[in-house]
């Protein structure tokens, strides 16, 4: 039976599942399913692309929505936008791939950041150009979100999806252009305790205390007050994944909850050096800090989360083999490969933390009780990749992620993307990604 995702559903196959035990239908003792499981970013679900990834040994299709493209006005959904998804999902679902459904909510229509504190709002004045809706801090663009998500569940869209992605990647927006220093996107009406916040979120506890400066409100600012705001920043953005976790289960979900994730996040040693230094732009050499990635205390939450949730959340670490694998590759000995004893203490008594980003993210989920799924890069002249000069190109990345994938033992690892599977010149194929799930 597929559909699991629904509680409706969900209850059906708990109830069938307990009747097969009691009359020895099923077996206890089964063995467990083999890991990691191989599936393919972007997928299209088309039954002659379905049929070659499932012979390829391919046994996941992850498929994005667009909210844009839901929604182009206030209140105006495109119901036949969301009946074609709907037929993906199934299509995909009827070839025999499990699926997991992106929301695309990193991918708003104009009008609602147009909505009162809907834009994120660095600390200089800037607004964000990244085009994302504030659903950290801003009642009206969660409430936008809240009124798109109910038709997307009313469009029967998530009904045989496996697994949820709640978002595009954690983390508020990057600097924009010509910034100096970190940015940090709390200084919204909403943010900063004005009118428009959201329910249950708190507003800054330094109310127009900007970042890197020395006073506030004619008092010195310390370093326990500056790590107050900074955790203050960094809970308010894994608190925005509880609420949208915790509003899909309003809406039924009751499937797996995936939260994809970029690098290594801020490490403790570097988190300690900003504080020190009221968060001026010091210590952050991966550009996390003001992104708010305190991976630590965010995958508490996480966990806390996943534990009172009907389907586990996972962490999805979107940089199998990205360059800083690359650069750990190339070490001697080599430092790339996750190990079984891999602890965020071990790592980094071996200075290992700032090495493969990959081996120190996954030891930080495993640390936590997270399971873990992951996705290479994507080819590195493709926007939005991470792509640099040390980059591995699409055919060895396909590689060595498979790699990663089985010593790291995710649950599961997403080529990116199923196109270039299927474009003649793109330097990998289906046959060649077959080899790779087969260990060849």
């Amino acid at each position: 039976m597929r559909g699991k995702g629904w509680l409706t559903a969900a209850g059906v196959l708990v109830v069938a599942l307990v009747v097969a035990l009691l009359t020895g239908t099923v077996s206890v003792g089964a063995p467990a399913v083999e890991r990691p499981a191989f599936g393919v970013l972007g997928s299209s679900c088309a039954p002659d692309r379905v049929a070659a990834l499932r012979d390829a040994g391919a046994t996941t299709a992850v498929t994005e929505l667009q909210w844009a493209q839901a929604e182009p006005a206030p209140g105006v959904v495109d119901r036949a936008y969301l009946a074609s998804a709907r037929s993906r999902v199934e299509a995909c679902a009827a070839g025999g791939l499990r699926v997991v459904l992106g929301l695309g909510l990193h991918n708003p229509p104009a009008w609602v950041l147009g909505l009162p504190s809907a834009g994120y709002r660095d600390q200089d004045g800037r607004s964000s150009s990244s085009g994302e809706a504030d659903l950290v801090f801003s009642a009206a663009a969660r409430d936008a979100a809240l009124g798109y998500l109910r038709a997307v569940a009313a469009a029967g869209v998530p009904e045989r999806a496996d697994a949820v992605r709640l978002v595009g990647e954690l983390g508020y927006p990057s600097a924009e252009p010509g910034a100096t220093g970190p940015a940090f996107w709390a200084f919204d009406d909403a943010a900063q305790g004005g009118p428009g916040r959201a329910a249950g979120v708190d507003p800054s506890p330094m109310p127009g205390w900007v970042p890197g400066s020395a006073t506030w409100q004619g008092e010195a600012v310390d370093a326990d007050a500056a790590a107050r705001w900074y955790d203050w920043y960094t809970s308010s953005l894994a608190d925005s994944v509880v609420w949208l976790a915790d509003a899909l289960r309003g809406l039924g979900f009751g499937g797996e909850l995936h939260v994809p994730l970029a690098g290594r996040g801020v490490l403790p040693q570097d988190r300690a050096a900003a504080v020190a230094g009221l968060l001026d732009g010091r210590a952050d050499p991966d550009g996390a800090l003001g992104k708010g990635l305190d991976y630590p205390a965010q995958f508490r939450v996480f966990a806390d989360l996943s534990a009172r949730s009907p389907g586990r959340l996972l962490v999805d670490f979107t940089g199998l083999d990205d360059d800083s694998a690359v650069r750990a590759r190339a070490a001697n000995p080599p430092q790339d490969l996750c190990r079984p004893d891999d602890t965020p203490a071990s790592l980094a008594a071996a200075g290992l933390d700032r090495g493969a980003a990959q081996r120190w993210t996954i030891a930080l989920a495993r640390a936590a009780g997270l399971g873990v799924v992951a996705e290479n890069p994507g080819p590195p002249d493709l926007p939005n990749t991470g792509g640099t000069a040390q980059s591995d190109r699409e055919a060895d990345q396909m590689v060595q992620a498979g790699r990663y994938a089985r010593a790291c033992d995710v649950e599961a690892w997403y080529l990116a993307f199923e196109d270039q599977l299927f474009t003649p010149g793109s330097g990998i194929d289906v046959a060649s990604y077959g080899r790779v799930v087969r260990g060849g």
